[in-house]
């Protein structure tokens, strides 16, 4: 029996999809590409923009036309928050949503047009799912944390992930030790909102400490992080984070803007103020003086005006991001901007958004200019005819010249740019 994946969306659904992968091929099913025919196909959708929801609807329809007999079985966010809408497309047997994967090969086997979606607000656990190690043990990704209880007035995600639920520390360390035996360059913290972890948790379980048990373990070249809570990231965490080793934590912090004026950020119900956001900034630049501050904008919020506009790009050029990513205001039915007043039109939507990528661009640039002349450890994720490319710990990708043995993290110095990758020359080896 094959199976096949597509999935949508962020790192969360990425982890998710490999676990389903492994679960699968753990039951002895073979994995092929999505645009093979398969017996199975497992679409693990996106609901958080109406283009998710169209992009995930026509990767269901692409199943079907590979294989009209296939079962075809819907995950996600999208599943979860439309589940009878999933459901009557041609060829879909099985809708699950955002609960039940580690059940997914059952249910599969048993699907007779199910729909197994449930109230996800009356989740009270964490679903455990299978860490699944990629061929070449360069990146992983554990995810710690599902759900958010935040509730801003644009997001759909805390309707489709439910309430917060963490993985209890003891079997976040087991999972944390078995991947330190096989050797991993680089374990990636992923969550819905990765600094609620461990609120719902007795005792004192928090992410930093699942941050420490990581980095302190030998088979784990470093930690990167997921997207961080602005808010949150005070003088405490930050402190935690300068006490790992510098090779062993990942200078790249991912810290949710959405909008670099505070009016509109205040209509948004963020929990948090412009100045606070350049305060994390600034105590993260503080102890990481290369780091990578990326972040998320969406632009056209309703009741934005021109000024407001303008006070976001003026915002996001003072901070200097290393990178954005941009996307233009997405209607959510049930959420509260769906109903505000002052709904903006694609056009002016589209056009915002085409500003702010753009300003986005250069200062990705600016930033990866800044990287030549320093010294960084590359994760290794390609190789051929004398070549390796990968990631740094600030997360630019990098091309050098290297032809000895495979090492998981390489130390290279960065002498160019080309396009969007920096050019780097080999300064030494660096085993796990």
């Amino acid at each position: 029996m094959t199976v096949a994946f597509y999935t949508l969306g962020c790192k969360v659904n990425q982890q998710e999809t490999n676990s389903m992968r492994l679960l699968f091929e753990r039951a002895g099913y073979k994995t092929v590409p999505f645009e093979e025919k398969a017996d199975v196909y497992v679409v693990n959708t996106c609901t958080v923009t109406h283009v998710s929801d169209k992009k995930s609807r026509q990767h269901i329809s692409r199943a079907h036309a590979n294989n009209p007999e296939a079962i075809i079985a819907v995950v996600g966010c999208y599943a979860q928050n439309k589940p009878e809408e999933v459901g009557q497309m041609p060829g879909v047997s099985l809708v699950i949503g955002t609960q039940h994967r580690e059940q997914i090969v059952e249910l599969v086997e048993q699907a007779m047009s199910q729909n197994v979606v449930e109230d996800i607000q009356k989740a009270k656990t964490f679903e455990a799912l299978p860490v699944a190690l990629n061929v070449e043990r360069t990146r992983v990704q554990v995810k710690i944390q599902d759900g958010c209880d935040r509730y801003c007035a644009y997001c759909i995600i805390p309707y489709v992930r439910g309430p917060v639920r963490s993985c209890p520390l003891s079997d976040v360390q087991k999972t944390l030790a078995h991947l330190s035996e096989q050797n991993v360059g680089e374990l990636v913290l992923t969550g819905i909102h990765l600094m609620s972890y461990g609120k719902d948790l007795p005792g004192n379980q928090t992410l930093a400490g699942v941050i420490k048990a990581a980095a302190g373990l030998p088979g784990i070249g470093r930690v990167r992080l997921g997207s961080l809570e602005p808010a949150l990231v005070d003088d405490s965490f930050v402190e935690t984070l300068k006490e790992i080793p510098s090779n062993k934590l990942c200078e790249q912090f991912h810290l949710s803007l959405q909008s670099g004026s505070a009016c509109v950020l205040k209509r948004m119900g963020r929990r948090y103020t412009t100045v606070q956001y350049k305060e994390a900034v600034e105590r993260l630049r503080g102890a990481f003086p290369n780091c990578a501050i990326t972040t998320d904008v969406i632009a056209g919020f309703p009741g934005e005006t021109l000024e407001e506009h303008n006070e976001c790009k003026a915002f996001l050029k003072e901070i200097g991001f290393a990178r954005i990513h941009v996307f233009p205001y997405s209607r959510r039915e049930g959420t509260c901007a769906a109903e505000m007043k002052g709904q903006l039109s694609k056009q002016i939507k589209q056009l915002r958004a085409k500003e702010l990528i753009l300003l986005g661009a250069d200062m990705e640039a600016q930033f990866l200019r800044a990287q030549i002349g320093t010294n960084h450890l590359l994760l290794v994720e390609e190789r051929g005819e004398g070549m390796c490319e990968g990631y740094t710990g600030n997360y630019c990708r990098v091309r050098a010249q290297y032809k000895g043995e495979n090492v998981e993290l390489l130390p290279v110095r960065i002498v160019g740019v080309e396009g969007e990758t920096l050019i780097g020359e080999c300064i030494g080896q660096n085993k796990i």
